[in-house]
């Protein structure tokens, strides 16, 4: 089965006792690290039925193949892929003079929409469906010193019993995150957690360290984990190299080890916030005996996380969220994320006064890195997006056994990559789903007790319609309301020559929600609101879809929530124009939803000065 890739970087493999003892540490070849992004060849499936039990990577000539970068979406290779949704192969070959004694290879992928199937050298290693989470496969029996064959099966047609479970944004398909190859002698570091946290006075602090490791391990093996912890000069302000402690086998398995958690306290420590975005440094080794096996690096922040009454308290303070929501795609890469558009869209998003980001799906792990850098708090979820069966039915979506396991697996991925990260702390766990059905009970409990077993020190959202919070009102931290009055209300009954909108706009609507939602006693979130406005459309008259009526619409809508002390936090939608498939193609919906406040090359509109 896959196992979800843990947020860590890489790295490789110093040997930490020998660092202390010289002045140029000697480097260790471990662990052995391949990158495997770049050109792949690339073929359609037109008929997968046909082509099911073919793996392509035996005899199959490649001669004719097309080559395209990996990390990549297809539908941005060429013209003529653009609106493909179906089955494609991606093969690559790759060499290795030698590897190391019993080795242990895992694959690690970032990202693949939507349904991977995974062959090396002829031989099914394994699959994995879901469009955004990172994970990982053992291919420690399939792989050889020499040339090898990498093929991977991708599928991104849309189906009913899937997340998304509509097309609310475009769906790409392909390889679209890095991939990597990691080997190791004897077993290898899959997990590492730290959980730090500053003491009551924010003087000193708490790390709890812990780890879990994979390979053909057995109970009799002397396996042991050493770290140490850097402060943001390099200092190291706590090591564990003369503490090592021993790793107790789970119950039940002989593939995983995890190491007991170590509570230490640090002397000093300086937490982490969005003006003070302070970064420590652990580094974690992996010995059998005195012999190095992996090594990692992990960055993290020292923060704290809470809700009291209708407050949100970042390190014991009152936080207020100024969001916006941020769902990427650009027009020459799709949803593959180039680090000069995201370092761009960062800068932009902090000028305009932005401290939190709402995203619709988790983000990549260079994502998550840089918005630790740069302060910026994050909202993630996973897509568990309009799941909307009629609150009468019996047997729907929300009863799916498959259907629940799939959004257990991307919730626990999610977690697991992006637990180390300061900058989350938010974890989604549905939008706009019909709260009200007697199956969804079930369904989000299980959804977050999975989440809080990985994580009790974050926040748990859920993003309602229009207040439909429904049965999670009881198991969430933090209420969500996406509500859009003021534009589709208006939007449905306006006909070509509809008056101009009465200003200023009223709202009863949205009045009377707050009022209820607030009534709820927690801290309440506006995580969406918006209006499309059509780039370069000006009206002196302010007439929907004008850049005008956005900006007018949002100015006049942070007004009316400034008023609810529970508000505790407004994320616009969105900070950029996007493709959705959802919006009919009409006069002005031309493909692109248009609520951005800049346009999809990323232009301003007159709403992003509103904002700002």
């Amino acid at each position: 089965a896959p196992q979800p890739l843990r947020g860590c970087e890489v790295f490789h493999g110093v040997d930490l006792a020998a660092e202390e003892e010289a002045d140029e540490p000697p480097r260790n070849p471990l662990p052995m690290i391949l990158n495997l992004d770049g050109l792949w060849y690339f073929a359609v499936d037109q008929d997968p039925e046909y082509h099911l039990r073919e793996d392509y990577s035996g005899d199959t000539s490649l001669h004719h193949w097309e080559q395209f970068p990996v990390p990549g979406c297809w539908n941005r290779y060429a013209e003529r892929y653009d609106l493909f949704e179906g089955v494609a192969w991606f093969v690559r070959a790759f060499e290795l003079e030698e590897l190391p004694p019993h080795p242990v290879a895992r694959l690690e992928f970032e990202g693949v929409n939507y349904r991977a199937q995974v062959f090396l050298n002829g031989h099914r290693v394994g699959e994995h469906e879901g469009g955004y989470t990172a994970f990982s496969l053992d291919v420690s029996s399939a792989l050889h010193p020499g040339n090898n064959r990498l093929a991977v099966r991708v599928d991104n047609r849309h189906l009913r019993l899937r997340l998304p479970a509509v097309l609310g944004w475009y769906n790409y398909g392909g390889i679209h995150r890095g991939v990597r190859l990691r080997i190791t002698p004897h077993a290898q570091l899959t997990a590492i957690t730290l959980r730090l946290t500053p003491t009551e006075d924010g003087a000193a602090g708490e790390l709890l360290v812990s780890a879990v490791v994979s390979g053909p391990v057995t109970g009799s093996r002397d396996l042991r984990l050493f770290a140490r912890l850097l402060d943001p000069s390099g200092a190291c302000v706590w090591s564990g190299a003369e503490a090592g402690y021993s790793l107790p086998l789970l119950p039940g398995s002989e593939t995983e080890l995890a190491s007991e958690a170590v509570l230490l306290t640090l002397d000093s420590a300086t937490p982490w916030s969005p003006d003070n975005p302070v970064l420590y440094t652990c580094e974690v080794e992996l010995r059998e005996g005195e012999k190095l096996l992996d090594s990692r690096v992990v960055t993290c922040g020292i923060r704290s996380l809470g809700a009291e009454g209708q407050e949100i308290l970042l390190n014991g303070a009152p936080l207020y969220l100024r969001g916006i929501c941020y769902l990427y795609d650009h027009p020459e890469t799709g949803v593959t994320c180039d680090p000069e558009v995201v370092a761009r869209d960062l800068d932009d998003l902090q000028a305009l006064g932005v401290n939190c980001l709402r995203s619709h799906f988790p983000l990549p792990e260079s994502f998550l890195d840089e918005c630790d850098r740069r302060g910026l708090l994050l909202w993630l979820e996973v897509p568990i997006y309009c799941l909307a069966p009629p609150s009468a039915s019996c047997g729907s979506a929300f009863a799916e056994e498959s259907l629940q396991a799939l959004a257990r697996q991307m919730l626990r991925e999610m977690v697991t990559q992006a637990i180390n990260h300061p900058s989350v702390i938010f974890w989604g766990v549905g939008n706009e789903c019909n709260t009200d059905h007697p199956e969804a009970v079930a369904f989000f409990r299980g959804c977050v007790e999975e989440v809080r077993a990985l994580d009790p020190t974050r926040l748990i959202g859920y993003a309602a319609l229009y207040g439909g919070v429904g049965c999670t009102a009881e198991m969430v931290d933090v209420i969500g309301i996406n509500e859009y009055w003021g534009w589709y209300d208006r939007l449905r009954f306006s006909g070509e020559d509809q008056p101009p909108p009465r200003l200023p706009l009223e709202l009863p609507e949205l009045k009377a929600c707050l009022e209820e939602q607030s009534a709820l006693g927690k801290p309440l979130l506006i995580t969406e609101f918006g209006a499309d406005a059509e780039p370069g459309f000006h009206s002196p008259h302010t007439e929907l879809w004008s850049e005008e009526y956005q900006a007018v619409f949002l100015a006049r809508q942070l007004e009316i929530l400034a008023r609810y002390p529970a508000v505790r936090g407004t994320f616009p939608f969105s900070y950029a124009d996007y493709r959705d498939p959802s919006k009919p193609l009409t006069r002005y919906w031309h493909g692109l939803n248009l609520k951005g406040v800049v346009d999809y090359s990323r232009r301003r509109k007159l709403a992003w000065e509103t904002l700002r």
